[in-house]
């Protein structure tokens, strides 16, 4: 695998933006979400795409108080056993 690399800009804020050569490669399209750890005195990123990752990165309407999440957990949980 040929090394590719490229100098980017990393904002007061910590952000940088990943050329689109590299997105396109890791199949990289629109916001993602990514495990950033180092190794010594390098950064290492890697996108994340199962579902697992996705967790808080998709919007809805619905609010639910902690009651009723619990509520919705147990007959979640009770019609799931249900059917196994």
């Amino acid at each position: 695998m040929q090394r590719q690399e490229k100098i980017v800009t990393i904002t007061s804020q910590g952000q940088l933006t990943i050329p689109r050569f590299m997105r396109k490669r890791f199949g990289i399209k629109g916001s993602t979400k990514a495990v950033v750890r180092t190794e010594g005195d390098t950064i290492i990123v890697t996108p994340k795409s199962d579902f697992w990752s996705l967790a808080g990165s998709i919007k809805t309407s619905v609010r639910l108080n902690d009651r009723q999440l619990r509520g919705a957990r147990r007959a979640f949980e009770k019609e799931w056993a249900r059917k196994l």
